[in-house]
């Protein structure tokens, strides 16, 4: 008897984990591709280990130009239907549910970190760029000039993975 919960205790973490690893790579294979513009973040909280930490252009959510259903608080999810606008994809309107999408739109979920004069800040669970140990200096330099852009997979859950990098629209490769 003692064997088989053993056996069960090693089991039951494992599944949660090849779960969550799944919804991941599920975004990824089967999500929308769309393009982001990243902004420029304060090179005092640049690195954390190996990775690059980004922000974008539509993690400043602007209520007065855009609809949304009521005010939002820090902590809160919200969900923003987004839609290509020339290269990039832009915030047309944010929410508290999942809002219901025209043929040109997607969708993303993220957390509200602050609010302040009729602006939202945004988490977006994407925010973090692993790079192989000292590759980083390259993309502070160009990200800090404007010059690089992600490319995102949305899913029809709203969940968004971090695919690519490009810098001058061109893919980060590391050798």
């Amino acid at each position: 008897m003692d064997k088989k919960y053993f056996i069960l205790f090693i089991l039951i973490p494992a599944i949660v984990i090849l779960v969550f690893l799944g919804i991941q790579l599920f975004t990824f294979s089967f999500g929308q591709e769309i393009l982001l513009k990243t902004a420029p973040v304060d090179p005092r909280d640049l690195f954390r280990g190996d990775y690059v930490t980004l922000s974008y252009e539509i993690s400043r959510v602007e209520l007065n130009n855009i609809p949304y259903d009521s005010n939002f608080s820090s902590g809160e999810t919200i969900y923003a239907a987004l839609s290509k606008e020339e290269k990039f994809w832009t915030i047309d309107s944010v929410s508290h549910t999942k809002p219901n999408l025209d043929n040109n739109q997607v969708c993303m979920k993220g957390r509200v970190t602050s609010c302040f004069n009729n602006q939202v800040f945004v988490k977006w669970g994407i925010e973090s760029y692993f790079v192989p140990e000292g590759g980083g200096a390259l993309i502070e330099s160009q990200r800090n000039a404007e010059n690089t852009s992600v490319i995102v997979s949305v899913d029809c859950t709203c969940s968004s993975v971090l695919k690519e990098l490009l810098i001058n629209d061109v893919p980060v490769e590391f050798e």
